[in-house]
């Protein structure tokens, strides 16, 4: 059974598309509990675990590190959440972050033969 001491069952539920704590990789839990301490304010999900045909049904690559249940997708409300996001994860030795208009993407993918020591933005 899965562990996190800052991420409930349900929070994963919530998440589009909907997932569970169980899909996720026990270091990443860890690792995302040790960001939440750091950046000290609550972190909502809205995007963790996608099977790899929810992925390629989006037109993604079907091998993104949320197929493996190595990313999340936090929103964010105000620069200031932003910061305390990416800086947390900094400090806890995340090496692949993306910046969204809304959300920060974090994800240990380097374990799955993805770059590392990465930082990139989706705004278009």
């Amino acid at each position: 059974m899965k562990t996190s001491k800052h991420f409930s069952e349900a929070e994963f539920r919530r998440c589009t598309p909907p997932c569970s704590r169980e899909d996720m990789d026990q270091d990443f839990l860890d690792l995302m509990d040790n960001v939440r301490r750091k950046a000290g304010i609550p972190l909502v999900i809205n995007c963790a675990y996608r099977s790899r045909d929810y992925d390629l049904k989006k037109g993604r690559s079907g091998n993104s590190a949320h197929t493996h249940g190595l990313a999340v997708d936090i929103r964010y409300n105000t620069s200031a959440t932003c910061y305390k996001i990416v800086k947390a994860a900094y400090e806890c030795g995340v090496q692949r972050i993306g910046i969204g208009k809304n959300f920060v993407h974090i994800d240990m993918g380097e374990r799955v033969g993805l770059p590392s020591n990465v930082l990139w933005h989706y705004y278009d």
